[in-house]
């Protein structure tokens, strides 16, 4: 529910704290993804520097404007401008602004417990012993979105600096497959198949992709719900192009990322026969991205020739892509000639049909190839649907320790509780030593489940608030919007396309972990669509 501003005083708060939070996104979006200190050798600890030292500043400076700026007002105003950060009124009853906060508190409150329960202090505020998601690295998320989603205000024009700086991100990852060197992070590396296995700002390639195919989320968005042509063509084309580069990350996480997200969009569309079209089309240039990254694939000196390659780069390889834009294109001529009403009345019915049939069909499979056994096709496909110690590059293995881990060696506390934070390297160290020298791995600090994660090191309590926070947000940024308010971008689509960048990042996040070098980028844009969804004007 909108809430007017009522004085100068209030217009004032929100135009300063609006200002402090542009310069720290322009820091974030456009400095972050580009800063390194000595190639990959160091670019975890260098990217996490940034960000802890960034965000700190940003949550300090916020901090004292909030306290001086109180000394200026009159108790009355102060009491209502600052009572608006937490509640708003609605239908003459007071409710929390975000029915995220509590949520995102709460998971707060379970780090700084597990941290202290674990005995490990150091490593569970600093995350060192893992990938540095600490505790310090989620107080400072909270801090951000509690800032952002309060000062936030929405330019379209803001875009287009966002628009830039992903196209320099994904341009930089892409020269990498084709072995270009274009920053000379590989000038001193001999073995080429190490210079498959990093790409980009990011560095790891699950880490890339997941970026990438998360602002591909944004972008078909944007693109979905956008009128004016010229941006159109530029959010379509943005999503066509963190698409390739999705698919020349050839890391599988994609996969899952682009699935969910291809599911989820028709439940969106049927109401308008535009929406439809516009669906189609973000399929059409799906397959026709796939096809054209396998064109460009050079015959030699290329991370295709060294690297494990992925499930997309297969199928690019097959006749699916010729087959699926072709279909696409005849449903497109058939929704088009089609009358207004047929989305509600027949294509939502026949979606719901076919949703289920392809959750059927992949339960399927992964049945067969584990069960059953019938369908010999699917042995050229083993390494992806085939569950073992290999499977997923290990991760099999991994994961099945970490079951283990909760099943047999924890206690009923440590079951609600967690390890500690980011303390996966110090169970398989303390409790699976012997296994872990037994596998290919030398340590493992990582489950590669971000889920799964989170109930080994903050247990049950922790997961729960984390999936809440998550449903909690997914739920205001998808929401419908209000009577009259149809056209209105800021409102709507923005926030949407959030919701997308997000979800596309949640689903990868299953065979993927968390980084403070892809997370903080993708949770601060969607905290910019929930604050942007309820913002005061």
């Amino acid at each position: 529910m909108t809430v007017e501003i009522q004085s100068k005083e209030e217009k004032d708060f929100y135009t300063i704290g609006g200002g402090i939070s542009l310069l720290y996104l322009i820091s974030l979006l456009l400095v972050f993804p580009f800063y390194y200190h000595n190639g990959y050798y160091d670019i975890l600890q260098a990217k996490f520097q940034y960000f802890w030292i960034s965000s700190a500043a940003y949550s300090v400076v916020m901090g004292l404007f909030l306290l001086l700026y109180a000394f200026t007002l009159r108790k009355e105003v102060r009491k209502r401008i600052y009572s608006a950060l937490l509640f708003q009124d609605e239908e003459g009853k007071r409710k929390l602004r975000f029915s995220s906060d509590i949520f995102f508190a709460a998971l707060l409150l379970l780090y700084l417990i597990s941290m202290l329960h674990s005995g490990y202090l150091y490593e569970g505020w600093w995350g060192n012993t893992g990938r540095f998601m600490g505790t310090l690295t989620w107080l400072l998320l909270f801090l951000d979105y509690f800032f952002l989603t309060r000062f936030y205000r929405f330019r379209k024009g803001h875009l287009l600096f966002l628009s830039a700086s992903v196209f320099l991100q994904a341009s930089w990852g892409i020269s990498d497959f084709f072995f270009k060197n274009v920053m000379h992070f590989f000038d001193l590396v001999e073995d080429k198949s190490l210079w498959a296995t990093f790409a980009g700002g990011v560095g790891n390639i699950n880490g890339y992709c997941s970026l990438m195919v998360s602002y591909a989320g944004l972008f078909a968005g944007l693109y979905l719900g956008e009128r004016k042509w010229q941006w159109r063509v530029l959010f379509l084309s943005l999503y066509f192009y963190t698409v390739i580069a999705s698919i020349y990350g050839m890391s599988d996480n994609v996969v899952f990322a682009l699935f969910t997200l291809f599911l989820a969009l028709p439940f969106f569309c049927f109401k308008r026969k535009s929406l439809l079209l516009s669906v189609i089309d973000l399929y059409i240039v799906f397959f026709l991205a796939m096809k054209l990254a396998v064109f460009f694939i050079p015959k030699e000196n290329s991370s295709y020739q060294l690297g494990d390659v992925g499930f997309f780069l297969k199928m690019g390889h097959t006749v699916l892509p010729y087959l699926a834009v072709v279909f696409f294109a005849f449903l497109r001529v058939l929704v088009w000639k089609g009358k207004e009403e047929f989305g509600v009345k027949i294509y939502r019915p026949l979606y719901f049909v076919l949703f289920f049939c392809i959750l059927g069909v992949v339960f399927f499979v992964f049945y067969d190839a584990n069960v059953s056994h019938r369908m010999q096709a699917l042995t050229a496909y083993a390494d992806y649907f085939t569950f073992n110690d290999a499977w997923g590059s290990g991760r099999g293995f991994i994961w099945k320790l970490g079951f283990d881990f909760f099943a047999r060696k924890m206690s009923f506390l440590e079951r609600l509780i967690g390890y500690g934070p980011d303390s996966f390297y110090m169970i398989t160290n303390d409790f699976y030593k012997a296994e872990v020298s037994r596998s290919a791995y030398e340590a493992i600090d990582n489950v590669h489940n971000e889920y799964l994660n989170v109930l080994l090191t903050l247990g049950v309590l922790g997961l729960l608030c984390y999936l809440l926070f998550l449903i909690s947000a997914f739920r205001t940024l998808f929401s419908k919007t209000e009577e009259g308010e149809e056209e209105d971008f800021s409102r709507t689509v923005f926030p949407r396309a959030c919701g997308f960048c997000l979800l596309c990042y949640v689903s990868q996040a299953i065979i993927n972990i968390a980084v403070p070098i892809v997370l903080p980028i993708v949770f601060v844009l969607f905290f910019l669509g929930l604050g942007t969804k309820k913002a005061r004007p």
